[in-house]
């Protein structure tokens, strides 16, 4: 029996599920990506929740709200992608509703206020999600090669927007920008960029 299948019968297998030795070594990457973004964000950025002080914590839950659902979402998603046999026609529904509540605010935002777009500190929202959606991505794949994932494509995405909303869990207290339309251009826009990034990907880095 070649490695690949004994892979695929112990995680198949009832006895498979209950290996814990599989389940810390998905979840550790995905622990340490998570730790090491919001660190170096936390090291080289001042002024943690500074905008809290001007706009109350309105903004800083709206946007740890959406993140942190695609943060505890999209490892679920990946586990179940993961072992094969599991249903997973619920994912991308799942994962596509945190960011339709967000364009759906976002209309509702815009008929409503009048923020200033795109403020001042885009450039450096920007360069956090750059380089760190791409480092959080690297650590969902690696998670993912502890398992076998069969849909690489949808298994590469998923990874992304994990990266994507790792980026945006990390940088988001540092950022005093308010509005749906800044949340949605600057944090929505790159992590489904980066989902797309792994949609491609995927079938390159996953495979066995």
């Amino acid at each position: 029996m070649s490695r690949t299948e004994k892979i695929l019968d112990q995680l198949a297998s009832e006895g498979g599920t209950r290996d814990t030795g599989y389940a810390w070594r998905f979840a550790l990457p995905l622990v340490i990506v998570l730790a090491a973004a919001c660190a170096a964000v936390a090291l080289i950025i001042d002024g943690a929740f500074a905008g809290v002080a001007i706009a109350g914590l309105g903004p800083i839950l709206v946007k740890w709200g959406f993140s942190l659902t695609l943060v505890l979402l999209a490892p679920v998603a990946l586990w179940t992608l993961g072992r094969p046999g599991r249903k997973s026609g619920w994912i991308l529904p799942a994962l596509t509703l945190p960011f339709a509540l967000i364009f759906g605010d976002l209309v509702l935002d815009l008929s409503i206020n009048a923020w200033p777009f795109p403020g001042e500190t885009w450039p450096r929202c920007l360069a956090a999600m750059t380089i760190l959606s791409p480092l959080a991505f690297a650590g969902a794949t690696f998670a993912m090669r502890v398992l076998a994932p069969v849909k690489l494509r949808r298994a590469g995405l998923v990874a992304g927007l994990f990266g994507g909303a790792v980026a945006m869990t990390a940088y988001a207290p540092f950022c005093p920008e308010r509005g749906m339309l800044y949340l949605a251009v600057f944090y929505c826009l790159p992590i489904l960029a980066m989902a797309g990034i792994g949609w491609l990907m995927g079938p390159k880095l996953l495979r066995w």
